[in-house]
């Protein structure tokens, strides 16, 4: 398989070439031909396709993206196979990946007709008198999107879709490690009938490309990724409208009233999905003493009935990390919690990005597991006297994406929902939960504004004042 960039309408390629490996084996996927981008021109491209794109009539704007899934449900396996070669995501999660990303499209083409403003009388005010006040929805102009590795059909959607849905062009840049899928979803989104100047994709280094972009004329940016390329991405750019997805810690606080086997299970599960490769990924268990043993004997039956291997075997829950440095970043992180005192009851040993599903017992608050976003199948195990201290250690780092809590007491459902400081808090679910068309995002170092193609939306448009006065 063999790409350029999408640039101006055509598939352009060039000097530099980007092999895309597979992480389970090493395996040559596909590669890009990547050509020199001029940015200026790519901006000035991307500023007609957005007026071309503004001028079509509603309906054509909804058909294009209906047209779109349509489409993917048409190339599913071909998709899913694709994301699982290039990210290394088990076979069945990535054919999930694809129904997730139709969803993104039908929803998106049927918000790009909700796109209302409202009425506002003309003489309510003493001294205002006008026929009538109303506001209406403009597209903010041309969007810059850049995603990360871990799922390389979904995010990119959920920028794409939205911007799209609002009338605005997009300029995209995939992670360098999986470009193919952005790629072939560019093909397809061309094919049901998007205008070719509103979208262009892009594939180059995050450092250098991805400065590059930022430092650019765009109207809003819309990115997810870790929390230092964020913060980067903030110092450097002048973008007057930002989305930034940063991450998370996040935690699942277990109750003495809870199901404890169903909460083992919940919070194995959800650190254990695609590797530990997801932002609202478990990534720690607080449980209160009085059922600190029994969950620590359940997750560890969980974790070890978990399958580890090979992305494309039906049967595999737990697939590669994405490379090397993800390895040695989660092994690190479990030798940093054992010489804090913790106890690994399963796993921990590496073979080759093979992590097996890891439990740790004793974990103190201050290892960088509970502090930090370990991105592994790894679930550490804190200890809390009581409901109130576990709401205390999940309120103790610098990130808040996602929080979850097991617990069959409605005061402290609702004491949660109130207290934790994150964007979500998920009562009986693990913190994995996300539906597309829910409000999405963090707080703290978790990021700034919220995903989901509705709130999206309204993030990629202006509203404007229009008032017809009597004279």
């Amino acid at each position: 398989m063999e790409y350029g960039c999408l640039i101006g309408g055509e598939w352009v390629e060039g000097d530099r070439e980007i092999v895309v490996e597979n992480p389970y084996d090493g395996s040559e996927v596909g590669r890009i031909l990547a050509p020199e981008v001029d940015v200026e021109a790519l901006l000035k491209d991307a500023k007609e396709g957005q007026r071309r794109w503004r001028d079509r009539p509603t309906y054509e704007v909804r058909e294009a993206l209906a047209e779109a899934a349509h489409l993917l449900k048409k190339y599913e396996d071909e998709l899913a196979e694709l994301i699982s070669l290039e990210g290394g995501k088990p076979i069945r999660d990535a054919r999930y990946e694809v129904y997730r990303t139709r969803e993104v499209l039908r929803l998106s083409a049927a918000e790009a007709e909700r796109l209302y403003g409202e009425t506002l009388p003309g003489d309510a005010q003493r001294g205002r008198t006008a026929e009538l006040i109303l506001t209406v929805r403009e597209p903010v102009g041309v969007v810059l999107s850049i995603t990360p590795y871990n799922f390389p059909l979904l995010l990119p959607t959920h920028k794409l879709g939205p911007a799209l849905a609002a009338r605005c062009s997009v300029v995209h840049k995939p992670a360098t490690v999986t470009p193919l899928s952005s790629l072939r979803l560019a093909e397809i989104l061309l094919d049901a009938g998007v205008e070719p100047l509103a979208l262009q994709v892009v594939v180059g280094p995050g450092s250098e490309l991805g400065e590059e972009l930022a430092r650019a004329d765009f109207d809003a940016l819309s990115f997810t990724g870790s929390r230092s390329v964020g913060k980067r991405l903030r110092e450097i750019s002048s973008i007057p409208r930002i989305t930034l997805e940063l991450g998370g810690n996040d935690p699942v606080i277990v109750d003495e009233t809870a199901d404890v086997e169903v909460a083992a299970e919940a919070a194995v599960r959800g650190a254990c999905y695609h590797a530990g490769q997801v932002c609202i990924a478990v990534e720690r268990a607080i449980v209160v003493e009085d059922v600190y043993e029994e969950f620590l004997e359940a997750a560890v039956e969980v974790a070890e009935s978990l399958k580890v291997g090979d992305p494309l075997d039906e049967d595999t829950d737990v697939g590669p990390l994405i490379d090397d440095g993800a390895v040695e970043k989660v092994r690190q992180h479990v030798e940093d919690a054992v010489g804090r005192g913790a106890r690994i009851l399963t796993g921990g040993e590496p073979e080759g990005r093979l992590f097996p599903p890891t439990v740790l017992a004793d974990v103190p608050e201050d290892a960088l597991v509970a502090r930090e976003e370990t991105f592994g199948p790894v679930l550490p195990v804190i200890r809390a006297e009581d409901f109130e201290e576990a709401i205390r250690i999940a309120n103790s780092t610098d990130y808040g994406l996602h929080a979850a809590v097991f617990t069959e007491r409605l005061d402290r459902a609702v004491k949660a929902a109130r207290e934790l400081e994150t964007g979500g808090v998920i009562v009986n679910e693990s913190t994995i939960y996300r539906a597309d068309y829910m409000p999405f995002g963090g707080v703290k170092a978790s990021g700034v504004g919220r995903e989901g193609v509705p709130q999206a939306i309204r993030r990629f448009t202006e509203e404007k004042t229009v008032v017809v006065g009597r004279r």
